[in-house]
């Protein structure tokens, strides 16, 4: 009673762990749902600050160039002297005067620092002289300008309001280096915004806004974030310093009051987003897509690991109760060979006290019991003898001889053994050999066990038929050798056939009709054809016999 409880306690636990499991996984999967669609938001705000950064950085380049020609290249140009420190953004730098009327004069920064007189190029249009940036081809524009002084009094003291106002006649064009944009910039502004191994992970690409096809760095990609960048902003950090100094006459304070244009038209729109756009994709998938195929990674790793887990609750249930089994099988035995023993040797030692007590008379009875004593003594051998054979061939210890075999020889010698004790029991037995049985490879002691459990079980159980039937032929499509004993006893109940063959088990009809036996001459059997590569099959119908048949191969 206390086992199949315990046997249900360990199955209701069993259950109750995979309905967790089962749950545990339904809370998972929503769970990394959750988890993948944060996990990609984090990375474009990331992706978005990084670009940002980089976008920042370019344009503050950008305005330090732009403040380099206004302060530096405009003082070199008006001293005559050598222009220095050249930002490695500028590579051909030109300086514009275009009067409304009259010449235009040109002049180009020589390799010596100087400024000298020089054709304007092809490639450089005549722009408006304002602060504003030209796409094709790249040039910063830098406006000069004309610095007016009013002088003020107030609470502070006395100082001096400025106004920058610039020339739409002169100015400074710069051409940008693309060649330091793309092998050097670019890829050192990505590093340091993205991160060093951002390249690793992304492809990024940098591309004019209004000609898409137009590639200023890396290859096309399919973007996940764009970034437009390259404006200069409205705030004009280049102004140019008063002038070329931080004091007014006298030490009083410089005050910047205003900019403005000397033409009626105003400025250019200045607060534009960018020319350029920085264009990020993920390498192979989308980000989405990678991180989805992340997900789904993740969720089979854990999936299979919860599976795992399954298993193995499944394997300790099935080994729990294989050795529950196992174990109700040990006691069967032991109280089926108790029970087994105790007939021959309660007969034994009844027998020999009553010859040891002078109860014996005569030659005939002394012969009658010496026969009573040796049917028992053998019934006790071969209880033995089984009980050693099956723990023989399921120890591991002893293995199956390599000998080739004559089965017909083997079955008939067997049948010879046994037939004076079938002769006495009244049993016709029929022998049907094919002539063309060839030899197997095996271990005949093996075998001839096997087929004297057979001849055995036939001999208890065949009840009135009193017949038996020894049977062996060839299948040449199969290639295997079949061994049949067939009876015409009371057969086995179909519930009992599937587990004939397991050890200690015996029918219900056999327990219940007391029939003599231990439940290892079939398992045996079984045993002994598996150890050939074969096996063993049972046909029966209660009421008409059985047949037992073993398929050796050759």
């Amino acid at each position: 009673m206390g086992t199949s409880f315990g046997s249900r306690t360990l199955l209701a636990i069993c259950g109750a762990l995979v309905v967790l499991l089962a749950a545990l996984a339904a809370v998972q999967y929503r769970w990394s749902t959750r988890v993948a669609v944060a996990d990609v938001q984090r990375e474009k705000e990331h992706l978005d600050s990084a670009a940002s950064l980089f976008a920042s950085e370019f344009n503050g380049i950008a305005a330090q160039a732009m403040q380099f020609l206004q302060n530096d290249a405009h003082a070199a140009l008006q001293s005559g002297e050598r222009l220095t420190g050249v930002p490695k953004l500028i590579g051909a730098l030109y300086y514009l005067d275009v009067p409304a009327k009259g010449e235009r004069q040109v002049r180009r920064l020589t390799a010596e620092g100087l400024f000298a007189p020089s054709p304007l190029p092809e490639w450089i249009p005549v722009p408006r002289c304002a602060p504003l940036v030209i796409e094709d081809p790249p040039l910063l524009v830098a406006p000069i300008y004309d610095i007016a002084t009013t002088e003020s009094h107030g609470d502070i003291g006395d100082h001096f309001l400025k106004t920058f106002r610039w020339r739409a006649d002169r100015c400074f064009v710069a051409g940008i280096d693309q060649t330091y944009l793309r092998d050097a910039l670019f890829p050192q502004l990505i590093r340091q915004s993205f991160g060093e191994t951002a390249a690793a992970e992304y492809d990024f690409a940098v591309v004019s806004l209004n000609a898409p096809s137009h590639t200023l760095y890396g290859a096309p990609v399919r973007a996940d974030l764009r970034k437009p960048f390259l404006s200069i902003g409205a705030n004009l950090p280049w102004l140019p310093k008063a002038p070329f100094g931080t004091s007014a006459p006298g030490g009083s304070a410089v005050l910047i009051q205003r900019v403005e244009s000397v033409v009626t038209k105003g400025p250019p729109d200045l607060h534009g987003a960018g020319i350029w756009e920085l264009q990020v994709a993920h390498k192979g998938l989308p980000l989405t897509a990678a991180f989805e195929r992340i997900r789904r990674r993740d969720l089979l790793l854990s999936l299979g690991v919860e599976l795992l887990l399954v298993a193995a609750i499944l394997f300790l249930v099935i080994a729990a109760r294989r050795m529950q089994r196992l174990a109700d099988q040990k006691m069967r035995f032991v109280a089926g060979v108790s029970h087994e023993l105790r007939t021959p040797v309660s007969a034994i030692a009844m027998l020999s006290r009553n010859q040891a007590d002078g109860l014996v008379a005569g030659a005939e009875k002394v012969m009658q019991y010496g026969e009573l004593i040796h049917q028992q003594s053998r019934r006790l051998n071969e209880m033995v003898e089984q009980t050693l054979q099956y723990a023989g061939i399921h120890s591991g210890l002893r293995r199956p001889a390599k000998n080739e075999i004559d089965l017909g020889g083997l079955i008939q010698e067997a049948v010879d053994a046994r037939r004076e004790e079938l002769a006495h029991s009244g049993f016709e037995v029929e022998i049907a050999l094919s002539r063309d049985l060839p030899p197997v490879l095996g271990d005949a002691k093996l075998l001839r066990t096997a087929f004297d459990n057979l001849l055995d079980n036939a001999l208890k159980y065949a009840g009135g038929g009193r017949w038996i039937r020894v049977s062996a032929g060839y299948d040449a499509p199969d290639k295997e050798v079949h061994i049949s004993v067939e009876d015409r006893g009371a057969g086995i109940d179909p519930a009992d056939q599937a587990e004939i063959f397991e050890p200690f088990c015996r029918g219900k009809a056999a327990v219940e009709a007391q029939i003599p036996g231990s439940g290892l001459g079939l398992s045996l059997v079984r045993s002994a054809a598996e150890a050939h590569r074969g096996s063993v099959t049972l046909v029966s119908v209660p009421g008409r016999g059985s047949t037992f048949t073993m398929h050796l191969p050759v």
